[in-house]
Parts: structure tokens; C-alpha cells; sequence
């Protein structure tokens, strides 16, 4: 578990990612090293957080259920430790020493006789989200700060022995490590952008106005690339292995990435394809693209080969230099693949490593990417490659019925996708495409497009998360102040959307959409919101029972996970995603900036989700269905998405869940 340091460098040991930033920082900004080096610390401190965080959500080693409390009152320690034996005596001797910060809740955790983990809570969220504090403390023989989340894990080595897990752990301390290093890149490139921006504009939406006659600037854009810090609940948000840091730098948003999509050549007998409202998928490229029409056709006729015996598949840059030639050698070296030279597609890097918005046509193009971020290596499976436009075609049909729904939750329907057909699945996943459509067409005059995941970032302007910046917003655009009424106004108006929404679909047709903040674009206007977005059919659940109900029945490729005859994985999905994932981090973030009480927050969208039952159950048909999921998702503990559990087992074919409180079995 321990890693080997390299480097010295202002009183900072630097792990070996952080070294190889430093060393590309030499090479383009030697001015700016000693920023990059400030910012380590303080991404040590936020992964660190992030880590202590996940293992203590999912009871990772009992983690949350055998520690016990301990408080700091002036001299005294308060704890409900009981029943101390000899070997802990070393242990309370040392306490004093320890320095702990007084009125913080310490979880204090035996790891081994004699050892402990002091970890600082400065408040529990719902669904067990707890708010770590700045420095963990390990008491053993001696006294020691822990300030990294290598050292933190490092520190839990006897119980990872005992579960005999020693590879899944050190190599989940090697994607935090690469990970610490790309959020410090982050942090040192943010300030740099934030210095700029403030010169333009005081806040951010006169900057963002200003911006508004720049034909190149795209505001939804622009949010997305305020996500620097990736992830708001797992601690390998920021991994990217194993790219270099002049890759990293290069490729993602929070950097201002603009990819070149390389165009490769794949013989037609190897290519599955899917579109709506296109038989041939290069007619779909060519036409959204014509720049790539000459270089196309000039290589085809250079080479004698025709056109329509292959299909042209847009390839992530880095994907094409580190991934293709070793995956795909052989047919490569025969010619069933090959690369369209000159043909490229510019684009610009979302907070979705692998989707980019392309700059010629209002498209985004997922690509497979094969590299470890968060839970997940990102190819793309056949099934999410070819399904896409079949389920786009189902959510367009279903709210042509649901009218009065089809103004306000909007699907950005995928397109159509290409997979490579292969029985290897390394190769089946690693030379695919999903086109989805653009945003333009759901934003009306005067309103903004805000990524999920831009809500909980920091704004470039005020420092707090851009939700604070909405909200206020909000309250000038309704003439109120910024007050805690209002604050629960705009909350009841965002979550009467979002409920609405997600509920219908769940209850009526057996949808569980991946509602989490990353797939979910909320649309503004003067901070109201206005409408919801959603995107992407990935991670997407069909329970068909109710689905064939309403008379759908829709044919998708072979072993696709997404359609179930369980219903608890539709109603996981929805409730992990939208209310778990989505609603509790607003909420955490409201809560802590207008004082109000989460149990408050929680009897609002409760009483949304009423409204929503109540007006279905009016229907005989779905009274069964209505009770099913309101039993279901007001029950007293629900189940959460254990991300940090699901990185330590890769090998799993089905997702992890813990059982956590339930904050909306209480909101009455």
C-alpha cells in the first residue's frame, strides 16, 4: 500500500503522478510551476475528503457502524465508547496531544488494538453524506495527520490483509493518486481562468451575457467546463488512467479541451449500425459533416476502395493513438480498418470525457474511451451503441401522450450509434459512437442550459457553488430577497419538475431513467426553472411488464441489461439517480447556504412526490403501480449506489448497493 515519493519540492513530497505534472508544467508554463504545487494540497485535502466520505456512506470494514463518537468540550471528551480494555489506554493517554478541534464530531474507529482512525464530521447529510472535515488523525504508536487519501488507506492495511483484498485496494490508492494529481492540475489551470474572467465581467451572468454576441461561445458549454472537480460522490472522480498529464490536459473540459475526432474506416461486414431517419451511416456523417467530403472521397480513390463497402466511425484522438493500433492490429495489417488521412471532426470537450460537442454541426459524439474514470473503464457496449435512437423513438412517442409533461422534461434523443461486431468484447467495445443531438433547440430566448454537475461547482466569480449564484438570481428575477422562503421557493419549482417528470415515467410506462446530475441539464431562465433535460440511454432500466401495458414493445440488441422484469431496478435507478444523486446534493448545498433545516427541504419534494402519486392513482389502471413505488420509495431505508465498493470489485456484472435512511420515509 505505500507508495514510493519522488521529489522534494516546496516542502511537499509529491507522489509519482503529481511528479509527472510537474515535469509537463516545466515543459509548457515555467512560470506557473509553484502554483501547481500550492494546489496539491489542497486536491490531497478534497480526495481525501471524497475517500473518507465514500467508505464511511458505504460502511466499507464497518467503517460508519463501529466507530464511535467523539466530542471535544473545552477538557473534556465526550464518547460513547464503552468498555475500554487495556491495550486502549496507550491510546486515551494520547488524546490531549491530538490537537482535535472543538464542538467537531470525531468518528473514532478501531482499526487494530492499540490503533485508531479520528475522523472530523462537520455534519451528516441524508442518505449518510458526510461533510468531512480537513485533517484525520491516527493515533497508534505516536501521533500522525493524516493528509492524503494514500496515507488514509495505507492506514487501513491490517483489515484489508484480514479480507485478503490487498490488489483491488492498491490499485483503487493508484487511481487516487492519479487522480489527486489531475484535480491539482485542475484547481492550478481554474485560478489562472478565474483571474481572466474577473477582468471581464463581477459576476456570472453579466459575464456570461457579455459573452452572448460571441458566436464561438456556447453557455451550456461553458458550465460544463466549470466542473473541474468532476464527480461530487465518488473519490475517483478525477482518474484518468493512463494518460499523461499533457493528454489529460489536452482532451477535458476543465482545460478547455477540443479534441480532433480521427475518422476510421471499418469494412461494412464488421460495423453494426442503428439510426433513426438514416439507412446508411455515412450518409448521416457526410451530411452533417461535408468538410469531411473531400478528404473522404480523396482517400477512397487514392486507395481504389469504395465508399460503400465501409463505414465511417468518428475515433476519440487518444483512443486512435494508444488503443486502436493494439486492439484492432490484425485488421489494421489486412485493411478491414484503416484510417481516412486528413479527415478529422473538431470538437469541444464536455465534462464527459468521451462526449464532445462537435463545432460544425450541433451534435455531441460520444466515443469509446478506454481508460479508467470513476467506476468505469469508458468503451461503449454494442447495445448502448445501437439501442439509442430505438429508445429515443420510445420517449419521443410516449410524451407526444403526455402532453402537458412534453413542455417541461425533454429527452435529447441519440441519434444513432456504430459498434465494431466482434466476439472479443474488447473489440466490440472499443471502436464505437453514439450521435446525440445538440441543446440549441431546447433553449428559448432569455433562458440558459446548466449542466447537473456545474451546480455544485464553484463559480469562477463569487466562489460558491453556481446553485447560491441561480438562487439569487431567482429571488431579483421574483422580486423577493435572498431569503430561506425564498431559497425553499425555487426548490419546490425545481423539484415540481424533476418529479413530476421522472415519477410519470417510472410509475406509468416503467422507465427508470439515470436521472443523476451528470445526465441532467436543467434550463433556467432569471434562476427559475423553466424545464429538464435528460440525456443519455446508457444506464437506462425498461421493467416491461408496465411497459406492454401501455402498449410498447420495443426490439433492442441482444443481452441488453436495460430492459428487466425486476422491478426494483427501475425504481434503483430512479431513486439512486434522481433523488439520492441529484435531489440530495441540491439540497445539501441549500441547506447549508440559507440554514435551513434538510428535514424541511425533504417534507417539499415529499409533497411533490404526493402531488404526483395522487394525480396517478386517479387512473384505476395505475393504482397498483402508484402504490408499488410510493411503498417503495418512502420506505425507512433505501438502497444506495456503493461506488467505492464497485471500483474494488470490477470483476461484479451487476451494480453494488448499501442500505441507507431514508429522509424521505420521515418528510410528512
Amino acid at each position: 500500500m505505500n507508495t514510493r515519493l519522488s521529489l522534494r519540492t516546496a516542502d511537499i513530497i509529491l507522489y509519482p503522478y503529481e511528479q509527472e505534472c510537474v515535469e509537463f508544467i516545466q515543459k509548457r508554463f515555467p512560470e506557473r510551476l509553484s502554483a501547481y504545487v500550492r494546489h496539491v494540497m489542497r486536491a490531497r485535502t478534497t480526495i481525501l475528503q471524497r475517500t473518507a466520505a465514500a467508505l464511511l456512506r458505504e460502511d466499507v470494514f464497518g467503517l460508519y457502524s463501529r466507530s464511535y463518537n467523539l466530542q471535544v468540550i473545552g477538557s473534556v471528551y465526550i464518547t460513547n465508547w464503552r468498555g475500554l480494555t487495556p491495550e486502549w489506554e496507550a491510546v486515551v493517554r494520547q488524546l490531549p496531544a491530538a490537537n482535535l478541534q472543538e464542538g467537531i464530531m470525531y468518528k473514532l474507529f478501531p482499526v487494530a488494538p492499540g490503533q485508531c482512525l479520528l475522523i472530523p464530521i462537520r455534519g451528516e447529510s441524508a442518505f449518510r453524506q458526510c461533510d468531512i472535515g480537513e485533517e484525520v488523525v491516527w493515533i497508534g504508536e505516536g501521533i500522525q495527520t493524516v493528509r492524503d487519501a494514500l496515507t488514509f488507506l495505507s492506514l487501513l492495511t491490517p483489515l484489508i490483509k484480514a479480507a485478503g483484498e490487498e490488489q483491488a485496494w492498491a490499485q483503487l490508492a493508484k487511481e487516487l493518486e492519479n487522480g489527486t494529481s489531475n484535480l491539482a492540475l485542475a484547481y492550478w489551470h481554474f485560478e489562472k481562468e478565474c483571474q481572466t474572467m474577473r477582468k471581464e465581467a463581477d459576476n456570472l451572468f453579466t459575464y456570461i451575457e457579455q459573452r452572448q454576441s460571441d458566436p464561438s461561445f456556447c453557455p451550456a458549454l461553458f458550465f460544463e467546463q466549470l466542473c473541474i472537480e468532476g464527480h461530487h460522490l465518488h473519490p475517483g472522480a478525477k482518474t484518468k488512467l493512463p494518460m499523461s498529464p499533457k493528454d489529460v490536459f489536452a482532451y477535458s473540459a476543465e482545460f478547455g479541451g477540443q479534441p480532433q475526432l480521427r475518422i476510421v474506416a471499418v469494412r461494412r461486414n464488421l460495423c453494426d449500425f442503428h439510426f433513426d431517419g438514416y439507412e446508411d451511416p455515412n450518409t448521416f456523417l457526410l451530411d452533417h459533416f461535408p468538410s469531411l467530403r473531400g478528404p473522404v472521397e480523396e482517400c477512397f480513390q487514392q486507395t481504389k476502395k469504395k465508399l460503400e463497402d465501409y463505414v465511417l466511425v468518428p475515433v476519440h484522438p487518444w483512443q486512435y493513438e494508444h488503443v486502436i493500433p493494439n486492439v484492432y492490429r490484425a485488421e489494421l495489417r489486412d485493411g478491414r480498418l484503416w484510417l481516412i488521412e486528413g479527415a478529422v471532426i473538431p470538437t469541444q470537450a464536455t465534462a464527459s470525457f468521451r462526449t464532445v460537442l462537435a463545432k460544425e454541426a450541433p451534435l455531441y459524439i460520444k466515443t469509446a474511451v478506454h481508460s479508467q474514470m470513476t467506476s468505469t473503464v469508458r468503451s461503449i457496449s454494442p447495445q448502448s451503441a445501437n439501442n439509442g435512437a430505438t429508445y429515443s423513438r420510445l420517449l419521443r412517442a410516449i410524451l407526444e401522450r403526455e402532453r402537458d409533461l412534453s413542455a417541461i422534461f425533454l429527452p435529447v434523443c441519440e441519434i444513432g450509434g456504430c459498434s465494431f461486431r466482434s466476439e472479443d468484447p474488447n473489440k466490440a467495445r472499443n471502436l464505437s459512437v453514439i450521435y446525440r443531438e445538440g441543446l440549441d433547440r431546447f433553449v428559448d430566448e432569455g433562458e440558459i442550459a446548466i449542466a447537473g454537475t456545474a451546480l455544485y461547482a464553484s463559480s469562477p466569480f463569487s466562489g460558491r457553488p453556481i446553485i447560491n449564484d441561480i438562487i439569487e438570481a431567482y429571488a431579483k428575477g421574483i422580486g423577493r430577497p435572498s431569503s430561506q422562503e425564498t431559497a425553499l421557493s425555487f426548490l419546490r419549482e425545481y423539484v415540481g419538475i424533476a418529479v413530476r417528470g421522472f415519477l410519470t415515467l417510472l410509475v406509468k410506462y416503467g422507465i427508470g431513467l439515470e436521472g443523476h446530475l451528470q445526465n441532467t441539464v436543467p434550463v433556467f431562465r432569471q434562476g427559475k426553472p423553466m424545464k429538464l433535460l435528460f440525456r443519455d440511454w446508457g444506464g437506462i432500466r425498461l421493467y416491461r411488464p408496465r411497459l406492454e401495458r401501455q402498449g410498447f414493445n420495443i426490439d433492442v440488441r441482444p443481452d441488453s441489461i436495460t430492459i428487466t422484469d425486476d422491478l426494483r431496478e427501475a425504481q434503483n435507478k430512479v431513486f439512486y439517480t434522481v433523488f439520492q444523486n441529484q435531489l440530495g446534493e441540491i439540497i445539501r448545498h441549500i441547506s447549508r447556504q440559507w440554514g435551513i433545516a434538510e428535514e424541511q427541504c425533504w417534507i417539499c419534494v415529499r409533497r411533490q412526490c404526493d402531488e404526483v402519486f395522487a394525480k396517478l392513482a386517479k387512473d384505476p389502471n395505475l393504482k397498483r403501480a402508484v402504490d408499488e413505488d410510493r411503498q417503495a420509495l418512502y420506505r425507512p431505508h433505501i438502497e444506495h449506489k456503493a461506488l467505492a465498493k464497485m471500483r474494488l470489485q470490477p470483476e461484479a456484472k451487476t451494480y453494488c448497493f448499501v442500505s441507507v435512511p431514508n429522509p424521505l420515509a420521515t418528510s410528512r
